[in-house]
């Protein structure tokens, strides 16, 4: 993955959505590096590996849980 300052970045994530904003497509994630939700710009992601691992749900990891998140932070 190549973030907004054009570092390139390698990412375990567990991916939660697909979401359009605005101009792009981005993924919604839990990302294992930073031990929380991140989204990631289609556009940005440079290689793909799908893992044999899965996941499970975790409490305070999934889909609803980021949405909640977003709710109450400061615009």
């Amino acid at each position: 993955y190549t973030d907004f300052s054009q570092e390139a970045t390698e990412r375990v994530v567990q991916p939660l959505g697909l979401f359009f904003w605005g101009n792009a497509w981005s993924l919604t994630a839990w990302c294992e590096l930073r031990d929380d939700f991140r989204n990631f710009r289609l556009d940005r992601v440079r290689e793909l590996r799908c893992l044999e691992e899965r996941f499970e749900p975790l409490p305070g990891q999934t889909l609803d849980d980021f949405f909640r998140k977003m709710e109450h932070e400061d615009p």
